[in-house]
């Protein structure tokens, strides 16, 4: 198993590996070295997170039926606001040092953001861009990932290609702002994505990034052995 090289995100004191690989378990890139921490949607069932269960709950020492499947339908079905779900390893010795249950279209946080248009409506950008950096904060800053791998944040076989984007710009400023933190790679991975879908964050990568990061409040609370990290962006 290997991962290819979309292109680099460079700055002026560092350079992130965009990289792909959608043939591939969890586990695979876990062990290959090709990952140290997740972003994964909180579908289960058929998806990502469901596939990767059993590596999730022997790598993190966190049972997946006791603690992660309940948080994971909790962020989808129930919450409201905008969360990210985090949970750092509770094994010292474990390749990972934690994922991140993101929530996405498939959400009752989305709900609110979601367009009214009879064709599929370009996803809403300060939703994701906002829970794709605070993910990347999180993990680089405080659990002091270096290899980061990212499922698609949307219902099954309903990515998009702006969503790619949105993760990408969020990267970008991330590692403007903490250059010393920005991760070394950062990859696409799993079902229901395509080569195709990347290109759009290629062409932004290419052309630079010229926005700059807005202010996101957040606030902290737990929920059993994950941080729940809350957002806002509205106000701001």
């Amino acid at each position: 198993m290997s991962t290819s090289t979309l292109c680099f995100l460079s700055t002026q004191k560092s350079q992130t590996a965009i990289k792909f690989n959608f043939d591939f378990s969890f586990e695979s890139l876990a062990h290959g070295g090709y990952a140290d921490s997740f972003i994964v949607s909180t579908e289960q069932g058929f998806s990502p997170l469901g596939a990767a269960s059993t590596f999730l709950q022997t790598d993190l020492g966190i049972s997946y039926d006791g603690e992660i499947r309940e948080s994971a339908r909790w962020n989808q079905d129930k919450n409201s606001a905008v969360s990210l779900l985090v949970y750092p390893s509770q094994r010292p010795k474990s390749i990972l040092r934690g994922i991140v249950l993101a929530p996405g279209e498939n959400c009752l946080s989305y709900a609110r953001f979601a367009g009214n248009s009879y064709f599929r409506p370009k996803p809403h950008r300060d939703y994701y861009y906002s829970v794709s950096y605070e993910a990347i904060s999180f993990l680089c800053k405080t659990l002091g990932a270096r290899n980061i791998a990212i499922s698609h944040l949307s219902a099954s076989g309903k990515f998009h290609e702006h969503m790619a984007a949105c993760h990408v710009e969020a990267l970008g400023h991330f590692c403007i702002e903490f250059p010393d933190l920005a991760p070394e790679s950062f990859t696409f991975c799993g079902c229901c994505i395509s080569r195709e879908q990347l290109l759009g964050a290629q062409d932004l990568v290419s052309s630079g990034i010229q926005s700059s990061h807005r202010f996101i409040k957040s606030s902290t609370s737990s929920r059993g052995l994950a941080k729940v990290i809350t957002i806002d962006w509205s106000k701001h």
